[in-house]
């Protein structure tokens, strides 16, 4: 795709400042648009693609908001192991703690997140569950019906019992066995040791074993898995693009609510060939008379600029979707080539964030100047459209089936202008198409032929 571009950038400037735009065919298109797996166009295509999902767009929010030392970290539920509660929120569904963490995975793969140590755990070696419990046993009997208590031994007699025994029934410790009371001197305590309540077997070391409380098998601590937990942060190295992408689209969304447009942000629509889910970043609908308009938004961001790539991805999607007016935001600009083939296609382009009142005030303006040349009549539409011929800016127009008819049969430009949207043309007779060359030519011969009859019957 890289090289395609370079081409036609080549191409561009050999033919001089006199081309005004550039446009393609749509196997063009597709084939720009689709890019080999595993590619850098691929990893990149994806990752515009994260970027404007709802929930990456409301956990990167998050994060940005919460400062530089935001992290994701991890807490235990003893019913599902480890879990990243702060982005299960982030859902509108319910989701559960492994599509979670696969989500997060996916954004570290994209390298819009970072990944570091949190801690290490034991886990189940058959199911990988961290859901298990630990259990002492007799080392005789292999019992776990055993307690840890502290013993105590009288030196005289070498008596060695727990030491709750030397109180039971006196007021002063006594030995159990001799029934000596104990002195200062003639005991020790001998630490932690455990007794097994079925043999009485007393021993400092019990067995262990675990059992996992998901999939019920049982092991050795020797045999299990260690497995590390991770937290998560943005990626410092794309904090900037993270920070244009989660942002850029704020102020256009706020305008199109403001010109009462139902606005969706991310979007997605289904194409009407394919088939296929194409996502926007953002979509907007408003309803005219008995009509829908739609506006279609998508943006890229580039380190210098935005190359051709995702503005071919954009042209192709539209191309499958009923869009009344395209708009790409490019951060920080456009290319020029991209620029060219933006101008084939009428799209409106943004370039940078529009914030400042002046600038949002002229795309105030501009939008509703596109959208009030599309002009409904009783049958169909006519649609007004720039187009270039030969390095020329040309006006054309179009009828409900994309056939070219001619102005003066609609009203000239400036009246058509002048309607606003919901109204509609009231003489039938701008309605008809022109007849067709042959129709005309079979008229005037019958009249010639009428005219000459007639002549010579006054002869």
């Amino acid at each position: 795709m890289k090289k395609r571009a370079k081409q036609r950038e080549a191409n561009g400037k050999a033919e001089g400042k006199g081309q005004l735009y550039d446009q393609l065919s749509l196997n063009e298109i597709k084939e720009l648009a689709l890019v080999k797996p595993g590619s850098e166009e691929e990893i990149e295509l994806k990752r515009r693609e994260a970027y404007i999902e709802r929930p990456a767009q409301k956990l990167l929010r998050n994060l940005l908001e919460s400062g530089k030392k935001a992290e994701i970290l991890p807490t235990y539920d003893p019913s599902s192991s480890f879990r990243y509660e702060t982005v299960e929120s982030v859902f509108d569904e319910n989701v559960s703690p492994a599509k979670a963490e696969e989500f997060l995975e996916r954004l570290c793969h994209l390298e819009i997140l970072r990944k570091s140590f949190f801690d290490t755990v034991s886990a189940c070696p058959v199911c990988g569950s961290t859901c298990i419990t630990l259990h002492y046993s007799c080392p005789g009997c292999t019992s776990r019906h055993i307690i840890k208590t502290g013993l105590t031994e009288h030196i005289p007699c070498g008596n060695i019992e727990e030491r709750d025994k030397y109180i039971q029934g006196h007021r002063m410790p006594t030995c159990p066995k001799c029934g000596t009371r104990l002195v200062e001197g003639e005991y020790r305590d001998m630490g932690l040791w455990y007794v097994c309540k079925e043999c009485g077997e007393k021993f400092e070391h019990p067995h262990l074993d675990v059992t996992c409380r998901k999939c019920d098998n049982k092991f050795k601590v020797e045999t299990g898995i260690i497995r590390e937990i991770s937290k998560y942060a943005l990626n410092p190295d794309r904090e900037q693009e993270i920070r244009q992408n989660v942002t850029s689209l704020e102020s256009i969304h706020k305008l199109l609510t403001e010109l009462d447009f139902s606005v969706e942000m991310p979007a997605s629509a289904t194409g009407e060939k394919s088939g296929i889910q194409h996502k926007f970043s953002l979509i907007a609908k408003k309803k005219f008379g008995g009509r829908e308009n739609i506006v279609a938004v998508d943006h890229a961001v580039g380190d210098v600029d935005v190359s051709v790539s995702p503005l071919i991805l954009y042209i192709y999607k539209i191309s499958e979707v009923r869009v009344d007016l395209p708009i790409f935001v490019a951060i920080p600009k456009l290319g020029e080539t991209a620029r060219r083939i933006a101008q084939g296609y009428n799209i409106l382009v943004i370039e940078g964030i529009p914030k400042e009142k002046e600038r949002l005030a002229m795309l105030n303006d501009e939008i509703q100047k596109r959208l009030s040349e599309r002009t409904m009549i009783s049958e169909g539409e006519i649609v007004h459209q720039w187009i270039f011929r030969k390095g020329k800016k040309v006006d054309v127009w179009r009828n409900g089936r994309g056939k070219f008819v001619k102005g003066e049969h609609y009203r000239s430009q400036m009246s058509l202008q002048k309607l606003p949207l919901t109204q509609s043309l009231s003489n039938p007779q701008l309605h008809a198409e022109p007849e067709p060359k042959k129709t005309r030519l079979m008229q005037r011969i019958k009249k010639a032929i009428k005219r000459k009859s007639n002549h010579k019957e006054k002869q």
